[in-house]
């Protein structure tokens, strides 16, 4: 393993001279680093987008879903921004981002080995082509591990390709679908090798047992308004998603959607959204409905979970939040009482629920109770001036 850099943005306010040093910073996008793959015989890259709660000290660790992103260059600033926004209101879980940069673009995202391009005709650059078995060898038993081992990951995972790369999340759906759980392809090229995965779909699809999954398949338009009949690549994806219609009986589910604004360069980004909103529907989390009626915090998680087939839990910090909006609508603070006491059962060995009610139960005047909670959360938290400071106040001994 190697670490090379790490990805820095440099946000200039507009302003100039020896003034603008004083605005300058630097924001961490990511970082990049790499791997030996024997499957491949040469050091990998790969960059990994973390979320802002991931490095928070003050709240109990969680472990996070990943996205393994092919093309990593050119999505990873755009798939990591999305999964940013997304997770941090919500609507999303949030997630680690691992983008694969490309070294051998045509061998690693085909299936088989052809040297046609998409108007049939001979292409020297696709002489290697054929190499996803060994780039599947790759992911599965070295690069997946190591992330697995080096970060705090759950078991969900999300694969994501366009173009070649949407072959290649095919391509793994039919031969190594244990390996991910939700499977992105963008504008895929099933034009390749007269349209080889296209031709597999239906018996696979009618047959295979794909429970729990997911599939979104993005469609550009990459029609030719001059032209008299559709291209290839556009006729192959018009045909998969027919074949989807009539022949899936995997329990899969799949999302489709065409494009019609958007054409092959273009349609990544407003796809991916989609993509993920597609894939998590269903996670949002309805705070206000929560905050008056605490009990559905765990109902909503336990639909959550039996969707997406994994065990999914509130984070503390999304509880102890909840709880605090549930101060403004309850006068009485008993729903954001019993919050704090459903954070405390979730994450029993930090310290923040238990300080939480204390500050609740301060506020209403019960000191008795109030200190019994500041000296639980202190005994999490030894050392905490913070709590000795509001120990001393009550009269107790911090």
């Amino acid at each position: 393993m190697r670490v090379f850099a790490i990805l820095l943005l440099a946000l200039l306010l507009p302003v100039s001279g020896a003034s603008q040093d004083r605005y300058r910073q630097a924001v961490d996008i990511g970082v990049v680093d790499s791997v030996w793959s024997a499957a491949l015989e040469e050091y990998r890259p790969y960059l990994v987008y973390t979320p802002r709660s991931y490095n928070d000290t003050t709240a109990t660790p969680q472990r996070y879903p990943v996205l393994y992103l092919l093309d990593g260059n050119d999505h990873f600033h755009s798939v990591s921004g999305i999964v940013e926004r997304l997770g941090a209101t919500d609507v999303i879980p949030e997630m680690i981002v691992v983008a694969i940069p490309n070294t051998d673009r045509a061998r690693d995202l085909t299936p088989t080995h052809s040297i046609t391009d998409l108007a049939g005709e001979p292409e020297p650059r696709f002489e290697d082509s054929g190499g996803n078995p060994a780039f599947f060898t790759f992911l599965q038993n070295e690069l997946i591990p190591h992330i697995e081992s080096r970060f705090r990951t759950m078991p969900y995972r999300v694969f994501v390709g366009h173009s070649f790369g949407g072959i290649t999340t095919l391509n793994a759906l039919y031969t190594i679908p244990e390996t991910f759980d939700a499977y992105v392809a963008i504008d895929p090229s099933l034009w390749w090798d007269d349209e080889t995965l296209l031709r597999q779909a239906k018996d696979y699809f009618s047959s295979a047992e794909l429970d729990g999954k997911a599939l979104y398949v993005a469609q550009a338009n990459t029609t030719d308004p001059d032209a008299t009949t559709a291209s290839p690549s556009f006729s192959a994806i018009t045909q998969f998603d027919a074949v989807m219609r009539a022949y899936n009986r995997s329990g899969i589910r799949y999302g489709f959607r065409y494009y019609d604004d958007d054409d092959h360069g273009s349609v990544p980004l407003i796809s991916e959204y989609d993509a993920l909103r597609f894939i998590f529907d269903g996670y949002r989390v309805p705070f206000q409905r929560i905050a008056a009626e605490p009990s559905l915090l765990a109902e909503h998680f336990q639909g959550v979970s039996a969707r997406l087939g994994v065990m999914f839990k509130p984070s503390e910090a999304l509880v102890l939040g909840i709880a605090t909006d549930a101060l403004a609508q309850d006068q009485d603070t008993a729903n954001a009482i019993q919050l704090g006491e459903i954070a405390m059962e979730l994450y029993p060995d930090s310290h923040r629920a238990a300080e939480f009610l204390g500050d609740v139960w301060a506020a209403k005047g019960d000191k008795a109770r109030a200190l019994g909670y500041y000296e639980q959360a202190l005994a999490k938290s030894p050392g905490n001036d913070g709590l000795d400071e509001k120990i001393s106040q009550l009269g107790g001994i911090g």
